[in-house]
């Protein structure tokens, strides 16, 4: 007897609907792990930013340490007749960041500037700093990091090519330059920072002759605070914070001009907001603290702690945190 089998045809591969299906998988679950690698990266760039103001906090103890008080913002001063006979009119001009570098591990970069000059004058200092940039200076989430220039493309005030943003600020204060550049500040807003004089009493200019104006830990000129001048408790003062420089003219790490932030903008203001959508360049519009990081921004406190606040915070409150001295109660804490 002969038996005879029948070879069942075997399949070669995939059918084109097979395939479609499984791509069509393999793109959902692309779809749904985007976003999660998406937040888990920013997460890590928040929490290097978050080191980077650690860093800073600490190098500005270290000065405190050593020389008994904070650094100046910058030792610019006005030129104008109300502020009298003062010598840092004349003097060549420096930010405080340059004072901070050697307690940032930076002290070979500090020991090339020519201090005879001014921070962004002179070939040599401009030669120095062009292309130089600062790794504990860099927010890692801003995506214009390490351009060197505003969003314009043009240089910033001062320099004539690209250069170290100032991504984290000196804090103010609640003062107010001038009673022109109210912006969010207004009597409604009972934000502390109004001043008729325009800022001659209020933190602005002639701070040699009026430093109990100033609100800040920081601000132009030669007054520099310490520690026990600090009365509402370091844990509630601001010290620096996060800001978006590429839309100030005053953008630069080492600006001497308007080397500190405003309290006459809120946190992430819509008035920056409009100037990030036009892609403008205003600094009274952008010297605000602000971030790119979702919900608000960080901070270092005059504790050296590191502190995010919410772009849902009462503007009162906020300005309190900017002020050394108001006497109040921060509410909630």
């Amino acid at each position: 007897m002969i038996l005879c089998f029948r070879k069942e045809p075997g399949r070669g591969g995939f059918t084109l609907v097979e395939l479609l299906v499984v791509i069509a998988i393999i793109g959902a679950l692309v779809a749904l792990l985007l976003p999660a690698v998406q937040a888990a990266r920013e997460a890590a760039r928040r929490m290097q930013c978050s080191k980077n103001l650690k860093q800073l906090g600490i190098g500005l103890h270290m000065y405190a340490d050593t020389f008994k008080k904070f650094p100046y913002a910058s030792n610019f001063a006005d030129s104008i007749a109300q502020c009298g006979d003062f010598t840092a009119v004349g003097i060549p001009h420096h930010s405080g960041n340059f004072a901070l570098l050697p307690f940032l591990e930076q002290k070979t970069l500090f020991d090339q500037v020519n201090i005879n000059q001014s921070i962004d004058g002179g070939a040599a200092n401009r030669n120095l700093l062009r292309g130089q940039f600062l790794g504990v200076f860099t927010c890692p989430s801003n995506a214009m990091k390490r351009t060197g220039r505003r969003v314009d493309g043009a240089n910033f005030n001062g320099f004539d090519g690209p250069v170290q943003e100032g991504m984290y600020r000196f804090c103010g204060g609640t003062m107010n330059n001038t009673m022109v550049n109210t912006r969010d500040c207004t009597k409604a807003a009972n934000s502390f920072c109004l001043n008729a004089d325009g800022g001659i009493n209020g933190g602005w200019t002639c701070v040699h002759v009026n430093p109990s104006a100033v609100r800040g830990v920081f601000a132009r000129g030669v007054t520099k605070y310490e520690l026990k001048d600090i009365t509402d408790g370091t844990s509630n003062t601001i010290m620096m914070g996060e800001t978006k420089p590429h839309y100030t003219e005053f953008g630069a790490l080492w600006t001497w001009n308007v080397p500190t932030t405003l309290f006459s903008l809120k946190l992430n203001s819509s008035f920056l907001k409009t100037a990030e959508r036009n892609r403008t360049v205003n600094w009274m519009d952008a010297q605000g603290h602000a971030s790119y990081h979702a919900g608000g921004a960080q901070f270092v406190m005059a504790d050296g702690s590191v502190r995010f606040l919410s772009d849902a915070i009462d503007y009162p409150t906020y300005c309190l945190f900017g002020d050394i001295a108001d006497g109040q109660p921060i509410p909630g804490l």
